[in-house]
């Protein structure tokens, strides 16, 4: 699973490096906004944020909302800020980085009007309180939820 996570994360970056990313408007709707997925990933004591938000502000609150989740660890702001970038309001989503500081592989992908959760939680309520802290978070968007237990006694 973390192999995955690590490759579908490399790709990310590669494709957005490349400019082989999703691009604003479309032949059928020029102009119109793409979702770009946005991810926060973290691994130990590092979480890195890729992806495009629409603005400064946005940047800001989602760079703080992480920052301020954990003690002890290395934020790398990968960010761009794209005018049009479809991704969630990052304005109250500390609560939801709080609740998964305990998740040392957690993943946070989000892209229009979705957000997928990916980890491996040592309880099921460590994995519940994430999933609470996103749904109150972002009330109107899907919330995906694959985070995995693996603690003593499961498999």
């Amino acid at each position: 699973m973390r192999a995955w996570l690590v490759a579908a994360a490399l790709l990310a970056v590669l494709l957005g490096a490349t400019g082989c990313g999703l691009r604003e408007g479309s032949p059928d709707h020029p102009g119109a906004a793409v979702p770009v997925p946005l991810s926060v990933i973290r691994q130990g004591n590092e979480i890195t944020l890729t992806g495009d938000v629409p603005d400064p502000a946005a940047k800001r609150a989602l760079v703080d909302a992480v920052i301020t989740s954990a003690d002890d660890v290395t934020v790398v702001d990968r960010l761009g800020v794209r005018p049009g970038a479809a991704t969630p309001d990052f304005a109250a989503s500390a609560p939801v980085f709080e609740a998964a500081a305990v998740i040392g592989d957690f993943a946070l992908h989000a892209a229009g009007d979705s957000v997928t959760l990916v980890g491996t939680a040592a309880k099921p309520d460590e994995a519940a309180a994430v999933e609470a802290a996103a749904h109150d978070a972002w009330p109107r968007t899907d919330i995906v939820n694959e985070l995995v237990i693996s603690g003593p006694g499961t498999r």
